[in-house]
């Protein structure tokens, strides 16, 4: 296999269940295969964006202590 083809599904898969679990489209996976500026740009979206997975009954709940 090439090397490049190996570098990029390393890079790919775990961003692609990223954006799955974060309930985007896990398409937005490909945007790390753009030179340069393109790790750096899915990582920006992951980011910023809202995870509506997690939001809810997971989000840490605080209390004030008396």
């Amino acid at each position: 296999m090439d090397p490049l083809t190996l570098l990029g599904l390393l890079i790919v898969v775990p961003t692609w269940f990223a954006y799955n679990r974060a309930g985007l489209s896990p398409f937005l996976s490909l945007i790390v295969l753009i030179p340069l500026i393109g790790p750096i740009l899915a990582v920006a979206i992951l980011a910023f964006a809202a995870w509506p997975k997690i939001d809810g009954d997971t989000r840490l709940q605080y209390r004030r202590l008396r």
